[in-house]
């Protein structure tokens, strides 16, 4: 039952965060989101960890999407600060608020409610977890067969491409299994 309440309570939240169009009430609410980390039932380490892993997560989405939308207000004379820093606020708090969940939460058990969205975790976890481990695999292949401590720019360049050539076909088998899969199991939604 904590579960379901925790992800009750989440969901709320994140309607709730993305409404917000104010800096100030964002910047307020992720101040209580830093107080609730603190206050977590867990060990410092996974505190750490989350607050790693958000900022991580949030740099690598300004790098992509908010930074370069306000670069190019800066060249057509637009002053997009403020979009910048909502925009990166929101994403801030409420990539947060998705890790402190599942830092607290069994994802498993608060799903249970629903059986189609049980076995779509169970999928995605199953694939997640096959994915990570094939790329650890990767990962190891490479650094066994590079025996130096500083690795050649072309090795790096072309184990990269061959990763990602091979998770995209990877991918692209893997969805065509499971449609067919869902499909013969009386999942149509074409």
């Amino acid at each position: 039952m904590k579960d379901k309440a925790l992800f009750l309570l989440y969901i709320t939240f994140l309607i709730w965060a993305s409404s917000m169009h104010s800096v100030e009430s964002l910047l307020a609410i992720l101040l209580l989101l830093l107080v609730l980390l603190a206050l977590l039932p867990v060990k410092a380490r996974e505190k750490l960890r989350v607050l790693k892993r958000t900022f991580l997560s949030v740099f690598l989405f300004s790098l992509f999407v908010p930074l370069p939308y306000f670069v190019v207000g800066l060249f057509t004379g637009e002053n997009r600060l403020d979009y910048l820093l909502m925009i990166n606020a929101r994403t801030f708090a409420m990539t947060m608020s998705t890790f402190m969940f599942l830092e607290t939460a069994n994802l498993f058990k608060a799903l249970d409610f629903s059986k189609n969205l049980s076995l779509l975790l169970v999928l995605v976890s199953s694939h997640a977890l096959s994915y990570a481990r094939i790329l650890k695999e990767f990962t190891d292949a490479f650094r066994s067969r590079s025996p130096s401590r500083r690795m050649k720019k072309e090795d790096t360049k072309h184990y990269l491409i061959r990763v990602l050539s091979y998770f995209f076909d990877k991918s692209k088998e893997t969805s065509e299994d499971i449609y067919t899969a869902m499909k013969s199991r009386g999942f149509y939604y074409d």
